[in-house]
């Protein structure tokens, strides 16, 4: 099972800890779980029987950070990825403890008006749409780091990604 996956663990970078900070873990805009403590300080929340994300069902939770009158909002997703032998005794990428063929293309990030800068939000958000429509259920995102708008749509769209890094010649 997933038992060290069954918790959330939030860390809340902040200068100085502040009286009353508390994060609001929700489920479909539902409280599971309120935390309290003093950031730096790891802040966890059970969740007994996680929603896990997966691209067929990609669920996220939300949570809402509190410090007194200023609120942060974000989200996050259960899953687990991990190397395991299949029936056959074959090394295969697994999500969720189940074997899964993570298939998709490489994904330059190139535009043809803007180079490296989509005309909008919503041609970023269609890539994502279309590698879905076109049955993929990964996107190797090469050498380019994308904006975080980009990455939300992938989790929400329920596409897994591949991050290759750059790497200088030396």
């Amino acid at each position: 099972g997933l038992t060290a996956g069954q918790r959330a663990r939030l860390v809340v970078l902040a200068q100085q800890p502040h009286a009353g900070d508390h994060v609001v873990v929700m489920s479909n805009g539902r409280k599971i779980g309120t935390l309290h403590g003093h950031p730096p300080a790891p802040l966890t929340v059970d969740i007994p029987h996680p929603h896990l994300w997966s691209p067929d069902d990609p669920f996220l939770y939300q949570y809402r950070i509190v410090r007194g009158r200023d609120t942060v909002t974000g989200y996050f997703g259960m899953r687990k990825i991990a190397v395991a032998k299949d029936s056959a005794g074959i090394n295969r990428l697994f999500l969720n403890n189940k074997p899964l063929f993570e298939f998709g293309p490489l994904d330059q990030g190139w535009w043809p008006d803007g180079l490296y800068t989509a005309p909008t939000d919503a041609a970023l958000r269609f890539d994502i749409e279309q590698t879905r429509r076109l049955g993929f259920n990964m996107i190797r995102k090469h050498v380019k780091v994308e904006p975080d708008r980009w990455y939300h749509d992938a989790d929400s769209l329920g596409v897994l990604v591949w991050q290759d890094m750059p790497s200088g010649d030396n």
